[in-house]
């Protein structure tokens, strides 16, 4: 920098002697302008005195920048020392800022660990808890829940990452630890229970591993805990008989064993809950019992028709030749004793075909017909009403769905669907009915075709048997004539 304003210094002090002798010229040619007013002499002493005037100046300034250019330099060698001075300490400093604010993204990075580290222990610990209080009995809730609710209101007041938040964690791991030592050995506490009509009970909790039991203070109710749908408190299946009386005098003296039930009360509940027969059919409805009322009905004419079917009971007889040979010579009476020997319908066809053997073949056949389709409406009476009520009472147990969705969709309307007592009667009666209408309708359906076989099987028996009745009576016929 000093050297730049040593030479721009120079070559102003240089740039004013050019300036001088054109100044000179132009005084000297003035004269010679004007008419040469004065003489060259003149001209030239005063020339020489202006130049001498003009280097004494020149002089003067160059003694007065050489004074002045010694501090001015000074300044500048300072002024670049503290340059120089001031560059090292913004490298410095900016050094200092690149490790700042490398420091800064590491801080961040690990600030962002122990946060996500922190997320994750929180999640943990809140699926721990879930699982604790997820495999709690439902009897233990009454136990546990003064305690585990306020710490978790805690934790979600302070926030998941804050020291309060860590030590109530803290506190419910040791309660959860501490639960299992309870329950290794069994432990007992005062609590409530619900029985079956509702009312709430006080007692004796027992907990041994996954089972509840319960000792009531004021009577002898004792029994399994379970849950209870819409119900605060566990409910109170009562244990009878010898597995009551050994829970009753549990702990008095010495040892005793309790009961258990590997199910833990539900086969029980289940057992009580299965009922009679009268109440599954009533909890069909007017439906249910309409169906019931067919298949009674339907049963009743099976029976019926099982009794027509023996008193119509056919077999084609070995003795149609003989029949035949008596008729055509004209002994109707030895035909018509070997046709008695047969049963009923056919000894009535077989002797009506004897009587006009010797007659036209087809005004016979036309008699033997006839006394067939006379005894077949009797073989097929009712069977139409078997048929109708195989494929009416799957309907109308369809019929009984449709009436207890309704009836399901009412009580939701008025009471929710928070209650599912409350839905039991109408979602009872949509399923009842098709199972009741199932159960008449298959059995009366299998009835229905084994019937028509057997109906269908004696009319093709005493068809046949007139066939061959007609072909014997034919031949010997034509014998004769021959």
């Amino acid at each position: 920098m000093s050297s730049r304003i040593r030479t721009t210094d120079t070559s102003a002090s240089f740039c004013r002697l050019p300036i001088l002798g054109f100044f000179a010229l132009a005084c000297w040619l003035n004269p010679l302008a004007s008419g040469q007013e004065k003489s060259v002499a003149e001209l030239a002493e005063m020339m020489e005195a202006r130049v001498e005037a003009t280097l004494k100046r020149y002089n003067a300034l160059q003694e007065s920048i050489a004074g002045e250019k010694v501090p001015i330099v000074q300044e500048i060698n300072a002024l670049e020392n503290d340059t120089i001075e001031l560059r090292a300490r913004i490298r410095a400093m900016k050094s200092t800022e690149d490790q700042a604010i490398e420091q800064l993204r590491n801080q961040r990075l690990y600030a962002r660990d122990l946060g996500t580290q922190n997320n994750y222990v929180s999640g943990l610990f809140t699926q721990y808890l879930n699982t604790f209080e997820g495999r709690l009995h439902i009897a233990e809730d009454q136990r546990f829940e003064e305690t585990l609710i306020p710490l978790r209101e805690a934790i979600e007041l302070a926030g998941s990452g804050t020291k309060v938040a860590r030590e109530k964690r803290t506190e419910a791991v040791e309660l959860c630890l501490d639960r299992l030592d309870l329950i290794s050995g069994g432990y007992r506490f005062q609590g409530k229970a619900i029985d079956a009509s509702g009312e709430i009970l006080n007692g004796e909790i027992l907990v041994y591993g996954p089972v509840s039991y319960f000792r009531g203070e004021n009577d002898d109710s004792v029994g399994l805990l379970n849950f209870r749908p819409g119900a605060l408190e566990p409910a109170l299946v009562r244990l009878e008989g010898d597995y009551g009386s050994s829970l009753r005098n549990y702990g008095d003296q010495g040892q005793f064993q309790l009961p258990l039930d590997a199910s833990l009360g539900k086969a029980i509940s289940l057992n009580q809950a299965k009922g009679s027969w009268q109440e599954h059919i009533e909890k069909g409805g007017p439906v249910g019992y309409a169906i019931i009322a067919m298949g009674g009905l339907a049963l009743l004419l099976a029976g019926v028709k099982l009794i027509d079917f023996n008193a119509l009971n056919v077999a084609i007889p070995s003795n149609l030749t003989s029949i035949a040979a008596a008729a055509c010579e004209g002994d109707n009476e030895k035909a018509e004793s070997e046709a008695r020997s047969s049963r009923p319908w056919m000894a009535d066809m077989l002797s009506e075909g004897a009587a006009h053997a010797k007659r036209d073949r087809e005004l016979m056949e036309d008699h033997m017909m006839s006394v067939i389709l006379r005894g077949k409406p009797r073989l097929e009476r009712f069977l139409p009403w078997l048929s109708v009520t195989a494929a009416a009472t799957p309907l109308m147990g369809l019929l009984g769905t449709v009436v207890g969705m309704i009836k399901t969709f009412t009580l939701i309307t008025i009471f929710g669907s928070g209650d599912p007592k409350a839905l039991s009667s109408g979602i009872s009666e949509a399923l009842v009915t098709t199972e009741l209408g199932l159960v008449v309708a298959i059995p009366t359906l299998i009835i229905h075709g084994v019937l028509l076989r057997l109906a269908k099987r004696r009319i093709s028996a005493m068809e046949l048997s007139a066939t061959e009745f007609s072909k014997i009576v034919s031949k010997l016929s034509n014998k004769e004539a021959a």
